[in-house]
Formats: structure tokens, sequence, C-alpha cells
């Protein structure tokens, strides 16, 4: 079942897990260990399940905005996308040319829908993209699903990276992952286009394209524009976050809205119920708390509960820049200047290379961009529903600092976003008119949200960080969230983390949820965990 608390019924109620907050990996986690037999219920302060999957009007009545996350082709190479049906629970639209990247107003790379259309798009790159495309199908995919896997991975992906890529391009590729994003775009393409669709998907992360590091989700979200294409769902995020209820309560779980958890009840060291707003309710054997390191020291525990090492760890956790958000309603397609970019469904709208990486400087040192890096999604183009006949949709996000200590332009004056909001939205429409010349004319409505107000709707999102974490280095893998404590158990017993906050981060895949439950299993069945 899934409805709103009830505060004469919770106080009496007892399950075998508790999932702590209803994001994608906290309703992927209850959905497995329904299926697995346990009786488990989701608890969720907002009136809404769902977390960053959702969608509304936002600026006029019949466009529908997604409010926080839009793109789901790495949902689509995620297991769970298959084991939780959700390829037949909704309906999934795609685009002719899922990524672009501007490096003007007047030129872009296009990632079109197959290796061949790309390639041919790119020219003199052409033959560069397709050994690019080689080399991930023979091995970074597998390094992929190792790196993106439970850690420590299993020796079968280990091996099959050895198989397909021998010992010495085992660590040839584990470098190309390391390196900065600028360094792999330069030696392997010799056209900005080229080297930009490559680079663009780096601006969804808080890193530069010249640190170490880079590469990873750059490269990742490339392949996987030509392989899964950058879906969405028809009638708005919001169909999605309905399906993976169906999966919870399918497999016999209960969601309760409304219903927020003010501490996690701990007795010898044990996680044994959690108080809420509306009444205390017993876990049997297991705690998930879909949050962030943040939210579960700062408000679910006392401190004193955890041990120093794991307390101290907790607190070093580092979160991501912030990110500026913007929905448009337009009463007509994009005027974009490259005509392709009227198919596409994610225009980067970035610049060069030397753009990007100064514009995630100025971020990372605390100032408002003077360029920002503009992704923007045209989910009307796939999907008519989002709009009224011939309206669209725009949808636009980009990375900024959550507490700004000016403007790197120096002409935007305060540091506080209530003040900063309209002349930064001002900045960000000038941009997009630069390369779409006539776009103001066409918007019928707007909605804008700063770091804070993403905050306030959703304490996760620590400083409008929408990815949980930063995405550096030594914040990812057996660093995620606590050194040591990358496999979803915490110090205490039958108390485990499943938000985006742990391995392998940020993104809506569910990897993380689907990994804390069989975590949560295995332990059961060591008996590390009480009967049922």
């Amino acid at each position: 079942s899934h409805r709103a608390a009830d505060p004469g019924s919770l106080s009496l109620d007892t399950f075998d897990a508790i999932v702590v907050g209803s994001g994608p990996n906290g309703l992927v986690a209850a959905a497995i260990l329904g299926r697995a037999g346990w009786r488990v219920a989701v608890l969720e302060r907002a009136p809404i399940a769902g977390g960053a999957v959702r969608s509304e009007e936002l600026t006029r009545p019949g466009y529908v905005h997604d409010n926080y996350s839009a793109f789901y082709g790495i949902l689509h190479g995620s297991p769970v996308f298959t084991e939780l049906e959700l390829d037949r629970r909704l309906e999934w639209r795609t685009f002719s040319i899922p990524v672009a990247a501007l490096t003007s107003p007047d030129e872009a790379g296009l990632i079109h829908a197959g290796t061949e259309a790309t390639a041919a798009g790119l020219g003199a790159d052409g033959d560069n993209w397709r050994e690019l495309r080689d080399w991930w199908s023979d091995t970074g995919r597998n390094l992929f699903d190792l790196l993106m896997g439970a850690l420590p991975p299993s020796p079968v992906s280990g091996l099959r990276l050895l198989r397909s890529a021998g010992l010495r391009g085992s660590l040839a590729s584990g470098r190309r992952l390391v390196e900065p994003m600028e360094s792999l775009a330069r030696r392997t393409f010799s056209t900005e286009p080229a080297r930009l669709a490559l680079a663009c998907g780096v601006s969804h992360t808080d890193l530069a394209v010249d640190q170490a590091g880079s590469v990873p989700l750059g490269l990742y979200l490339a392949m996987v524009a030509q392989e899964k294409n950058m879906p969405v769902p028809v009638g708005g995020a919001r169909r999605l976050a309905e399906a993976l209820q169906a999966a919870v309560t399918e497999a016999g779980g209960e969601i309760r809205t409304g219903c927020e958890v003010t501490r996690i009840v701990v007795e010898r060291k044990r996680a044994v119920a959690v108080e809420t707003t509306a009444g205390s309710v017993a876990a049997r054997r297991a705690v998930l708390a879909d949050v962030g390191p943040q939210q579960l020291l700062r408000r679910l525990l006392r401190e004193d509960q955890l041990p120093s090492r794991y307390r101290d760890g907790l607190r070093a956790f580092r979160y991501g820049s912030g990110v500026f958000k913007v929905d448009l309603a337009l009463d007509g397609p994009a005027p974009w200047n490259v005509d392709a970019l009227r198919e596409c469904g994610v225009v980067h709208v970035t610049g060069d290379l030397d753009n990007m990486a100064r514009s995630a400087f100025e971020v990372r040192r605390g100032w408002l961009p003077a360029r920002p890096l503009l992704i923007v999604g045209q989910q009307s183009v796939a999907d008519p529903s989002r709009a009224p006949s011939g309206g669209h949709t725009l949808w636009i996000e980009m990375h900024v600092p959550a507490r700004p200590r000016g403007d790197a332009a120096g002409r935007i004056a305060g540091r506080e976003w209530s003040e900063l909001k309209q002349p930064f939205f001002e900045r960000v429409m000038s941009v997009l008119e630069e390369h779409a010349p006539g776009l103001g004319g066409k918007v019928a409505g707007s909605a804008a949200l700063t770091p804070a107000e993403l905050e306030a709707q959703n304490p996760n999102l620590v400083g409008g960080d929408l990815g949980s974490g930063s995405t550096a280095l030594d914040q990812m893998a057996v660093f995620r969230p606590v050194p040591g404590w990358f496999r979803y158990a915490t110090p205490i017993r039958g108390l485990y983390l499943c938000s985006a906050s742990t391995h392998p981060g940020g993104g809506v895949h569910g990897r993380s949820g689907r990994a804390c439950a069989h975590r949560v299993l295995a332990d059961a069945r060591l008996r590390r965990l009480p009967a049922r």
C-alpha cells in the first residue's frame, strides 16, 4: 500500500526492514527486500515519494517540467532497469541526436544514436571516434562494470577485464580513467567539436576538464548516449517515481508519505526502531537510510552512538558544487542557430575546453561563473505530452557555488542568493539568446531555483548538490562515504546507508540501493542480523 502516515497505527507497527527516505535508491532497496519475503516500510517526509525523481507544472498549466533529474540513459544501463521491469512499467521516448555540445553559437559536436552516424558527423575525427568506441566495446565497458559494481569486485569481473585487455591493456585503461578529460580529448581528437562531444559530460559533475578523475563520468555519458540514448519517461519523471513505487508495493512493501523520521533508535549498538512525527516503528532486522552523511550524523543519530573514526569520516565527507536550475515554458521550439539541435535531447552550452576549465575553476573558488556551463534538456522534443500543442519545455541546470563570495565577471553585486537570483537568471538567458536568437520572445513562463531553494525542498541536496557528494577521486569507490566503510553497513549493527552518497555515487541508476539490499540479505544469511 502507499498512503499518508496514520498516527494511530504507526506506533503499533513492526517491520523486518524500514527504509528512511523514498529516493530511487531507497525504493529499489525496498523492492528487492520485499521480493525476498521481508516485510518492508518506506517512510518519507515529503507528501510525494520519489526523492529527486519528480515532475510538476512549474511554470504554466499544461507544461510538465522535471524538478530535478530528467534523463535516464545511465538507468537503462543498470541491472535495476530490467530486474524491476522498468522497461514495461512505463513508456520511454528517445532522440535521434541524444547529446550535443556547442563549441560556439554556430558549431556543435553531435552524438547521434549510433556510432556510424556520430563518426560521419565528426568528419576528420570520425575514425578516431570509431577507435574510441571499439576500445569501449572491447575493454571500457568491462572496466566500468567493474567500477560501478559492488566492491570489492568479484573475481569474475576482474578476469573478464583481463581476458579482454590483458594486464598491460588493463593498466593503460586504468590510467585513461584517472587522467584529466582535457588531456584525453586533446590526445584523441584533432577538432574542437569532437573534443567537446566527448568532454561535455564533465559539466554534469563538480569537476573541471583539467582535473584528474574527470574522465569516467564524461566518457560514460558519451558512450551511453550512443548505446542507450538519453531516454525520458512519457509524462515526466514522476512516471518513473510511480513505477518504482509500484515495484515496492507489488513486492508487499508499504510506502508512507508525510512521515518524517526524526531519530533512529539504537539499543546495545543495534538499530531497533525509528521515531517519526507520527509515532514509533520497530525494525526486526534492519534500518536502511536513504539519506546523506550530514543527515545521518546531525539529525538521525546522536554523535556518541558512532565510533570517533567513523564520525570524523562523516564530517569530512565533501559535497559537490551547487546547482542553479531554470525551467522555461516556450510557445514554440527553441530557435537554435545550429538547426540539428532542434532534434537533440541534451544540449551542452559549454564553449571550448578553455571555457569549461575556466568556468569550473570560478565555481570551485566560490565565484558566480562569468560564462556558466549550461546543460539544456529538451524533453518535449521526444515527448509532446510535456507541453500544449505547439509548445515546448526547456530544462536547464548549471553548477554554481552553494554560497557565492562574488561574481567572476564583476557585474553582479551581493553574496546572498536572494539578491543574486534574478541577475544570474538574466545572465543564463543572455547566454541562451546568443546560441538561440529570439528565444526570449518565445518564453511563456519561467521558474528558477537556487542551491539554497533546492536544499530547502530536499534536505539531502546539501548546498544544492544533486549528486549527493563530490565526484573527486578521494570521494569515490572505497572512500565513499567513509574510507573503509564503502559496503553500506555502518558501525551500528542493522543500520545501513543506501543513498547516492555511497558507492557508486550520484545519478538515477539505483545501483546503491540494489547493492545495499543485497548486503542486508547477505548479512541475514550469515546471521549477522536477527532472525524474524
